[in-house]
């Protein structure tokens, strides 16, 4: 029921249709023990939060019957191998349960949209990044946050050199792949260097169709963690453009998460970083010209027709009140009203990104302006 988030969920949640409400609830966790046995206790409180929302709507029996999926992940054993954050959403037909390698705020929403801004922070923020272990017997992938970082379930990728070369897995033995194993190491036919980089060629691109079909929709920065022998090979085949030009160089097969969290965040937070400054250059250059604006209305329009380029949004803040996702209409309220308020920051970042717009959630002190969102728009 738990599972990762990838950037192809979140479309799916932004285009969820049908009858409402939708409900949105957040929840930060605990990587360690005992910290994490408050995390089910924090849940529960948020679940009743949410039956009394829902009752607005419902009587307390349906509301009730709403959250019953939710209600099996109390005493799931799950939190025991939680990261820093959770994200739930749950509508009349669908649940779907996220655990993230980023905090996020307690809150709980009932609307007619899914409340996904958090999301929009891990996702587009100065924030996350992936890390590629390779060595002959492992390949692991470890997704990471300011926070930490932790291994990622992988599946139609290799395991190792072995699987991918198709070498049965005993101590001595020929193989179709042209050579033998021998005490777990494979050794192959030819003339030394030049059937090591073919073999390590056939093993690269394994990976590397599996992880294409894994981060195909995915823009964060990649790492890759192995000896220097194995960088230029990999580089060779490697189709993600996100793969960072800096690596980490040693043997990591055994590393554990801190470690890789502990030498990858250097490197990929100064990436992370230029990216933003860069965006908000160009937002400067374009002040005063038409193509950028702070204005809320201004911009509510421009993302429902299709004009934001990059849309850039103060963490942590909501501006209350109602979006026409039609027209671009905006009514804004000094506080959340009922819950048919819904956070307008929020909802503009869906409908610039539906329409092909970057969205970036950034700390407050990283705003061109003094207002919570700005954007550059294409035209």
């Amino acid at each position: 029921m738990i599972q990762s988030f990838r950037a192809e969920e979140l479309q799916r949640l932004l285009l969820t249709n049908g009858p409402g409400p939708l409900l949105s609830l957040y929840l930060p966790t605990h990587r360690r023990h005992p910290e994490w046995k408050q995390d089910p206790v924090r849940f529960r409180a948020l679940l009743h939060q949410a039956g009394e929302l829902l009752g607005t709507r419902y009587k307390s029996r349906d509301a009730e019957a709403f959250l019953g999926p939710l209600r099996q992940l109390e005493t799931d054993r799950h939190w025991e191998s939680s990261l820093d954050g959770l994200a739930l959403f749950r509508s009349e037909s669908t649940t779907a349960v996220y655990r993230l390698p980023i905090p996020v705020p307690e809150l709980v929403v009932v609307a007619d949209t899914y409340h996904t801004k958090p999301l929009l922070k891990f996702l587009h923020s100065n924030s996350r990044y992936l890390v590629l272990a390779v060595s002959q017997n492992a390949v692991t992938l470890y997704e990471g946050s300011p926070f930490g970082a932790g291994a990622v379930n992988l599946q139609g990728v290799p395991s190792s050199l072995r699987e991918a070369l198709g070498v049965p897995h005993y101590d001595r033995s020929f193989s179709a792949a042209g050579g033998w194993v021998q005490g777990g190491v494979f050794h192959g036919r030819g003339p030394g260097k030049e059937r090591k980089k073919e073999e390590l060629l056939r093993f690269f691109n394994a990976i590397d169709r599996g992880l294409h079909e894994y981060l195909r929709d995915e823009r964060m920065p990649l790492v890759l963690a192995a000896v220097k022998y194995y960088h230029p090979i990999y580089r060779q085949v490697n189709r993600y453009p996100d793969l960072l030009g800096a690596g980490l160089e040693g043997n990591y097969e055994r590393a554990p998460s801190d470690q890789i969290h502990a030498e990858a965040w250097p490197i990929v937070s100064r990436v992370l970083q230029e990216r933003v400054e860069t965006w908000v250059a160009r937002y400067r250059e374009r002040a005063g010209t038409g193509r950028a604006s702070e204005q809320l209305e201004e911009i509510a329009v421009a993302a429902v027709t299709g004009r934001v380029q990059l849309l850039l949004v103060a963490e942590e803040e909501s501006v209350w009140g109602i979006l026409d996702r039609k027209t671009g209409s905006v009514q804004v309220h000094a506080r959340r009203m009922n819950a048919e308020d819904a956070d307008v920051l929020d909802d503009i970042a869906e409908e610039s990104l539906k329409r092909g717009g970057e969205v970036y959630v950034v700390p407050r002190a990283w705003m061109p302006g003094p207002g919570p969102i700005a954007a550059l728009f294409r035209f």
